[in-house]
């Protein structure tokens, strides 16, 4: 009996750490793109590629889809987090998931906090042209983009948990949840308040800081599944 749980043991922590150097791999590849357009930026070296996607982007526009995107953009604005968020954390709790309910908070407040250091940091200005809608702050990186990776990724990546929990396929939640983020920050370039160079980076670093607090997540989860379990050892004896 000792034998098997040691090779399940052992069979658990290579699965783990393969994880852990593909998650370590993912992360620094996302900070090299980030790194490379903010020196970019720093460099003045950004108004080609600039200029090339949103000339692309720009010349979709028409009266039907600009009502499209403006609604698009709307479902990232910080008074839609204000009524999603409490919901979804309020289901949390119901559940007594408390682990899910603290790394919830902290990623999407935490992106918040770094987005605003961000843009104080680089102090970008928007786009020299008439903007769609109204919208003030520096642009780089895009808080759109960042909050929208880090908030709906994070209760994208809860949903899936539950539904791998209850036998179903998740893919189509994944699907959605990746289509909705990536249409918010094309939503920003098309109304003409960010540079494709902000969304880009703003993915970037949302995307790390998602990573960082899945990794938290699933340490604080396992740590409560062994703590379960030796409550009902000493239960057993």
């Amino acid at each position: 009996m000792g034998k098997i749980e040691t090779t399940l043991n052992d069979k658990v922590l290579q699965k783990i750490s393969i994880r852990l150097i593909f998650g370590i791999l993912v992360v620094l590849g996302l900070l090299g793109v980030f790194a490379k357009f903010a020196d970019s930026l720093l460099e003045n070296e950004l108004g080609d590629f600039d200029g090339v996607l949103s000339g692309l982007v720009h010349g979709l526009q028409v009266p039907w889809l600009t009502e499209i995107m403006i609604t698009v953009t709307h479902v990232g604005n910080t008074s839609t987090y204000l009524v999603v968020v409490p919901i979804f954390l309020a289901i949390l709790l119901f559940k007594k998931l408390k682990a899910e309910s603290f790394i919830l908070l902290t990623t999407i407040l935490g992106a918040w906090g770094l987005n605003g250091a961000l843009k104080f940091s680089f102090q970008r200005a928007r786009p020299d042209i008439e903007h769609l809608i109204e919208v003030g702050g520096y642009s780089f990186p895009s808080g759109h983009a960042m909050v929208s990776m880090a908030a709906y990724g994070i209760m994208g990546y809860l949903i899936i948990q539950y539904m791998k929990r209850q036998g179903r396929s998740p893919w189509l939640v994944g699907v959605l949840v990746g289509l909705l983020i990536f249409l918010i920050g094309i939503s920003r370039v098309y109304l003409h308040v960010h540079y494709p160079s902000d969304i880009i980076a703003g993915f970037s670093a949302g995307a790390v800081w998602l990573i960082m607090n899945i990794y938290a997540l699933n340490l604080l989860q396992r740590r409560g599944k062994r703590t379960k379990k030796v409550m009902e050892r000493n239960e057993s004896i």
